[in-house]
């Protein structure tokens, strides 16, 4: 199942009439092995002029944030890509970005919140976790803190042996928010659900239950709170940065509430 493996990153520009075939492709730097797209926030929503595209440099488990931005809206534009270094600020080469948050998945977002912006995703800190987690930052390029014990927005039922899935052997992925379906505090995530059994046959798993592979969305509020425990910011280099806090201990684990302080 598993005999394929990253190469390059292209950006493909399609006119929205005729999907059939890209107008035009351009490389993503791609030597550092990053995968790049794994998230995308725009420049109307960072509010500083620059499109984010995040990426992840991908192992097994602790798989690590990469982040690179470019002025305006053009992502096709990647000879001005930048890539963020933590400790050099933003840099055009790509092998000189640095490895951020620790624990995010090939797929994740980053939304703008009260000021500042939510990173959400599932746990990777744990090979094939059904945890989907949040953080957050008061910028679009880190450093993103989680409240300890207190992250996991929801618990995906399928994965593993024991499981929802009829087999025990379904696994999770790509969790992220829908800005757009925001309404007030109500937020809507999404996920997908895959089988392990890659067969093309009438009983192969996919085949048999279609619905395993499918989108599931669940909706969670996100409330301000009022608790003086600090955030946890785990990263590559172990940077600290106290700019946010939680400001209450949300009820049954079910609503993360933060709030900056510093941002």
């Amino acid at each position: 199942m598993w005999d394929f493996g990253f190469k390059r990153g292209v950006v493909a520009t399609f006119d929205t009439d005729n999907l059939t075939e890209p107008i035009s492709i351009a490389p993503i730097p791609s030597a550092s092995g990053v995968q790049w797209g794994a998230g995308v926030l725009s420049a109307d929503q960072s509010k500083d002029g620059y499109s984010y595209i995040y990426g992840v440099n991908d192992s097994p488990i602790n798989k690590k944030m990469r982040i690179a931005r470019v002025k305006g809206t053009d992502l096709s534009n990647t000879e001005e890509w930048q890539f963020f270094n933590s400790a050099k600020s933003w840099m055009y080469g790509e092998k000189e970005g640095s490895d951020e948050t620790v624990g995010v998945a090939n797929e994740y977002s980053v939304t703008p919140y009260d000021g500042g912006f939510i990173l959400l995703s599932q746990d990777s800190t744990e090979a094939f976790s059904g945890k989907i987690r949040i953080w957050q930052g008061c910028d679009p390029f880190a450093p993103f803190g989680s409240w300890s014990g207190h992250d996991t927005v929801y618990t995906m039922p399928e994965p593993g042996p024991f499981g929802t899935c009829e087999d025990g052997n379904c696994f999770a992925c790509n969790a992220h928010v829908h800005p757009s379906l925001r309404q007030g505090d109500r937020w809507t995530l999404s996920y997908n659900v895959k089988n392990f059994d890659s067969r093309v046959t009438a009983d192969a798993a996919h085949y048999r239950d279609p619905t395993i592979y499918r989108p599931r969305f669940v909706s969670f509020r996100l409330v301000e709170s009022s608790s003086g425990a600090k955030l946890n910011f785990s990263t590559a280099n172990q940077r600290q940065k106290e700019v946010c806090i939680p400001r209450e201990r949300p009820a049954a684990g079910k609503v993360i509430a933060m709030q900056k302080v510093h941002c």
